[in-house]
């Protein structure tokens, strides 16, 4: 009889203790996403919050050790510097032709690739090398490539009529159209792999239907692969943008922003504000503007996916 009581008791304290847990159920999903929230805060909150305040302050470091309060003194004397303005329009040209290039090259290599065969498939896992080079062996690379002594691109270039005796990295226009098109060649890979994925998801009986209402092929392309991947293009093109408008290791690395300043991003020119003028602050100031221009521009290109 006691054993039998004691089980009963036994079985009671464990029927209620699933309900006194450590953390109530209400406060379970915060305590489960709060390593998460803390790991966010810590690497992107913190820095924003410091660059901002930094963007306040006065520091030209050859004048004083430590900063000290300036308000809006960079803002204003970034709004009269009609160099760092000229490198913001060469971002957003660098930004636009790296994306453009990304799609005129994914586009035709998603479609090959998007076939049941071993080469296809073995050609999707090669086409990720170019996206997992690092940017100093590709810069390095590439710079080998078009030197006009050995490089057998600039020779070919050469053959053809686009280059002269010197390298195109020599040449203001030839070179930001050079750098450009690498950009988005190292980009393509990414975008390859999110078309495919894309591509496979969309039925085959819209094909179909669309083959025996007489659609031809590039019919079919236009009002059934197009608008079944275009939320695919519009979020990766997105991020893929984003990722140019912050360049800087590519272009220093080919042409330290030269020459005649042809290739000098706003990351180049941010660079050069800190290590070369030693004015840390105003660098501040120009990712306080880089960060606001880019969320304009994002929140214009999801408002526009939106009314599509």
């Amino acid at each position: 009889m006691a054993a039998r009581q004691e089980s009963v008791t036994v079985a009671r304290a464990a029927s209620r203790s699933p309900g006194r847990s450590l953390l109530p159920d209400r406060w379970l999903p915060y305590g489960m996403i709060g390593p998460a929230v803390f790991v966010a805060f810590a690497i992107a909150i913190v820095p924003l919050c410091y660059a901002f305040w930094l963007s306040l302050q006065d520091w030209y470091m050859l004048r004083q050790p430590l900063p000290k309060w300036g308000g809006l003194v960079n803002y204003r004397a970034l709004l009269q510097d009609t160099q760092l303005w000229a490198s913001f329009g060469r971002t957003w040209i660098w930004t636009l032709g790296t994306v453009f290039v990304e799609l005129l090259l994914a586009m035709p290599i998603a479609l090959l690739l998007n076939r049941e065969t071993g080469i296809a498939r073995t050609a999707s896992a090669l086409i990720l090398l170019p996206w997992v080079t690092p940017f100093i062996v590709l810069g390095f690379g590439w710079r080998f490539l078009l030197d006009s002594d050995v490089g057998p691109i600039h020779s070919f270039l050469h053959l053809i009529g686009i280059a002269g005796d010197s390298s195109v990295l020599n040449d203001p226009v030839l070179a930001f159209a050079t750098i450009i098109f690498i950009s988005g060649w190292k980009g393509t890979p990414f975008l390859v792999i999110a078309l495919l994925a894309a591509l496979k998801s969309i039925p085959d009986e819209l094909y179909e239907a669309a083959e025996v209402d007489g659609a031809g092929a590039w019919s079919r392309f236009w009002h059934v692969t197009v608008p079944s991947i275009q939320n695919t293009v519009v979020t990766v093109g997105l991020v893929l943008g984003i990722l140019a408008f912050y360049s800087f290791d590519l272009p220093w690395i080919m042409t330290k922003g030269g020459p005649q300043d042809a290739t000098t991003l706003v990351g180049i020119a941010m660079y050069k504000a800190v290590f070369l003028d030693l004015r840390p602050a105003y660098a501040a100031a120009i990712s306080i503007v880089m960060l606001v221009l880019l969320f304009i521009a994002s929140m214009f290109a999801l408002r526009a996916r939106r009314i599509d």
